[in-house]
């Protein structure tokens, strides 16, 4: 693509700083021998994220409130890649507005880097990362050297959308295979032509973000007047082809979701299922199919009034005909903690192999979870970690990790949010606290042991350590899929 030229001019330490992060991973040598491949863990999605193709994920971390070239709150996206070891905050990028190739200009009070799902969207056998500003989302090419350039998807304008450029009107979009040619998929809710609804972006993509086609269902008139607001892609039917959740509302403003089965013959719609504002797919009792766990930190019932988690397992149809669904809050037996209102359980959920059973476990974050030092630990968050087994989901054997843990850096303080981001995968349970020093923000590393998750050995940074921006960047708000 044709890189664009900038009009404005960037501060000394801008320059310095892309000259010595953008568009490139530092420590990385264009060619170097790379560690072997790690074996694929079939019980969770959340190591997806390849940028370089060295088959070891990779993690990508938003800092939405970082100041970029003096302006506040631009936004920025940090990558840290992953190695033998586990993550090497050595080689990272940081990226924004201001690197080359990047669409936009880096714009105060903007937000920048909202992320959208992962995977290999030109079938180069790298996968790409999508960004969201405005009503556009922006494709981060993958590559050996890590991600770099810039496409974006076609997109209508000002609340108007047709067939060919859909307005895409919420914060949410997820990437899979859903037509089972090989090639990622895009699926974000839309407008066309008036309707509301579903838009997949079919790949392969060129490098200016262009699918091959895009196909439009019109849920509202299709699905009994519903509308989606948000999307997660997995596989539920155990075929090899990406299905799509959805949260959304029915005519009358009730909040339900749905899944759609995909195929090469297009989506078919599989009933109703429990879907809210976070999700991730996971094979919790291991019988070969993903199940669907979503996170809703705002209940708002007086049944959960710090939030639940609704758990909806797999099937060969999506979903399960013989293990029903189920929800969990703080007050569900073996749960620790306390169903509080405003604890925010469930805000962010993330499912993998904790303690290397072949089960996948279900974490949740309770990023506004209070300490019994209600003053000192006001809203300082916390993690819960629900083990899983041939049953699916259980309590026994339950941990809540906060940073009062013994061996995690840093100590439980006012509006930490720890606990605000949550993703396992390399081993390790990666933990993100946009509120801690200051609301700088920070990510921990707890390893993932036979006897669980652990304090023990658990290390943390944030976006100093990082040579990133300064200031109070949310730096760990959330993370790639």
């Amino acid at each position: 693509m044709t890189t664009r030229t900038r009009t404005h001019t960037r501060s000394a330490a801008a320059v310095a700083l892309s000259a010595a992060t953008v568009l490139g991973v530092i420590g990385l040598t264009p060619g170097a021998a790379t560690a072997a491949p790690a074996a694929p863990d079939s019980t969770s999605s959340d190591l997806t994220s390849d940028f370089n193709g060295d088959g070891l994920p990779d993690l990508a971390i938003t800092a939405p409130t970082a100041t970029v070239n003096g302006l506040k709150q631009a936004g920025a996206v940090t990558v840290v890649y992953g190695f033998a070891s586990g993550y090497d905050t050595a080689h990272r990028q940081i990226i924004t507005q201001a690197t080359d190739g990047v669409p936009g200009d880096p714009t105060a009070e903007r937000r920048w880097g909202h992320l959208g799902g992962n995977g290999d969207l030109n079938g180069d056998g790298h996968d790409d990362l999508l960004i969201r500003y405005g009503s556009h989302w922006t494709v981060l090419w993958g590559g050996a050297d890590g991600l770099s350039g810039a496409g974006q998807l076609p997109a209508g304008e000002g609340g108007e959308g047709t067939a060919t450029a859909p307005w895409l009107f919420n914060y949410q979009a997820d990437v899979g295979d859903i037509d089972g040619d090989g090639t990622a998929d895009v699926a974000v809710p839309a407008q066309a032509d008036g309707a509301w609804g579903l838009a997949v972006y079919y790949g392969p993509f060129d490098r200016t973000g262009t699918p091959a086609r895009i196909g439009f269902r019109d849920t509202v008139t299709k699905d009994a007047g519903y509308a989606p607001g948000a999307v997660f892609v997995g596989d539920m039917t155990g075929d090899g082809v990406a299905d799509i959740v959805t949260s959304g509302n029915t005519r009358d403003f009730a909040s339900t979701g749905r899944l759609y089965v995909g195929s090469a013959a297009g989506l078919t719609d599989a009933g109703t299922i429990k879907a809210t504002g976070t999700g991730a797919f996971g094979d919790l009792d291991h019988d070969g199919y993903q199940d669907f766990v979503g996170g809703n930190g705002d209940a708002g019932t007086a049944a959960a009034p710090g939030g639940a988690v609704y758990v909806t397992y797999g099937g060969p149809k999506g979903l399960s005909t013989t293990r029903a669904a189920r929800t969990i809050t703080q007050a569900t037996a073996g749960v620790p903690g306390a169903d509080e209102k405003d604890d925010r359980f469930g805000d962010s959920v993330a499912l993998g192999d904790t303690n290397g059973d072949g089960y996948a476990d279900l974490v949740i974050g309770t990023p506004f979870e209070t300490g019994s030092d209600a003053e000192g630990t006001f809203r300082a968050g916390a993690v819960t970690v629900l083990r899983g087994g041939p049953q699916g989901v259980t309590t026994t054997g339950a941990q809540v990790l906060t940073q009062n843990t013994k061996g995690v850096p840093s100590t439980s303080e006012v509006l930490d949010h720890f606990g605000a981001a949550v993703r396992v995968a390399a081993g390790e349970l990666l933990v993100g606290g946009n509120g801690e020093d200051g609301w700088k923000g920070r990510v921990w590393r707890l390893p993932a042991t036979a006897g669980g998750v652990t304090g023990t050995g658990s290390t943390s940074f944030n976006l100093a350590a990082l040579s990133g921006p300064s200031g109070a960047a949310h730096f760990g708000e959330d993370f790639s899929r």
